[in-house]
């Protein structure tokens, strides 16, 4: 009878010893700033590589890190090359996944995909990161030069890894 009772005492304290190992949460916003880095295929740029700085905060919720950035970055590529501000929030799951909204300009060069060269455009990109920094990137853009009728507004879409 003594063992039943200690057995069924342990089994009542055990979910309290095993919380009570587990790690605090951090839910208290800690501020950072690391450099950021992508590299990207498609238009107009063809291949490109992110160089920039990344300033924010990041916290545990619900046993996940999270984490609101402000990015800064600039873009060479082999057929034009970007300069975007971007808002980035990721930490929706344990593998990179996030997304971020970024304002651009573009200034086209030598032979970009889908416009003509040497123009400059204005607009704001979508990136999405389903897994590991790794995701599409799609925007509108809108010639702030003398571009034609046609070349007015464009959509860039490309796929990267990174910033």
């Amino acid at each position: 009878m003594t063992k039943s009772v200690l057995a069924g005492a342990l089994m009542l304290l055990a979910p309290l010893a095993l919380h009570a190992q587990r790690p605090a949460e951090d839910t208290v916003p800690r501020a950072h700033i690391f450099p950021a880095l992508g590299l990207h295929v498609g238009s107009p740029q063809k291949a490109s590589v992110a160089l920039g700085v990344v300033l924010g905060e990041e916290w545990q919720k619900n046993g996940r890190d999270h984490s609101r950035n402000v990015a800064l970055f600039a873009e060479p590529g082999l057929g034009a090359g970007r300069a975007s501000l971007a808002y980035v929030d990721h930490g929706y799951g344990a593998f990179g996944s996030g997304f971020g909204i970024a304002a651009t300009v573009i200034r086209t060069w030598k032979q970009p995909w889908v416009v003509e060269k040497n123009q400059s455009y204005v607009g704001a990109d979508l990136i999405l990161w389903p897994i590991l920094f790794v995701g599409p990137r799609i925007g509108l853009f809108r010639s702030v030069g003398s571009a034609s009728a046609s070349d007015k507004w464009f959509v860039a879409i490309d796929f990267g890894i990174g910033y």
